[in-house]
């Protein structure tokens, strides 16, 4: 059974912060503080920090109360995580904007 956004956001509205409460620490299993080296645990990572996002934006206030109840390592651990994660996509793109180049002027 795959889950859909949307049926992710419905769910996350009728339990929010209890569920997440039970998942947070269960996802947090799942990565770790150095990026992978090994191309599968690289994809679960990803993909769990994909659904870390997910839960986030489709609850967020919910998402804030759970992350505040974690311990203070798994909390850290699910910041770094994301904010490797988001960060390494703005690096790309900022990268890719900020490359030299040469305007023309016509006089």
């Amino acid at each position: 059974m795959t889950l859909r956004k949307n049926d992710i956001a419905n769910i996350l509205f009728d339990l929010g912060s209890p569920l997440l409460g039970v998942l947070l620490p269960t996802i947090s299993l799942l990565l770790s503080t150095s990026v992978p080296s090994q191309p599968m645990a690289a994809s679960v990572t990803a993909q769990t920090v994909a659904q870390l996002l997910s839960f986030a934006t489709s609850s967020p206030a919910a998402f804030k109360e759970a992350a505040g109840k974690l311990d203070t390592s798994t909390r850290e651990l699910l910041e770094q995580s994301i904010r490797r994660a988001v960060g390494g996509s703005a690096a790309a793109s900022s990268q890719q904007a900020s490359k030299p180049q040469i305007s023309l002027r016509s006089f």
